[in-house]
């Protein structure tokens, strides 16, 4: 877990004090599943409220 925090804090930091490009952020600290991820949880949860209703 202290990785993955720890990636993610480098990535961010990256993305707010430099001009890098985001995708070359997230491949570089091994967070380049990080959108598919995010995208995924947004669909799931479309999905299953989508049924609730």
């Amino acid at each position: 877990m202290k990785t993955w925090l720890k990636r993610f804090g480098e990535a961010y930091y990256r993305f707010l004090e430099t001009d890098e490009d985001t995708d070359a952020i997230l491949r570089e600290t091994k967070l380049d599943w990080l959108p598919y991820a995010v995208s995924g949880a947004i669909l799931a949860l479309i999905l299953i409220g989508n049924h609730c209703l």
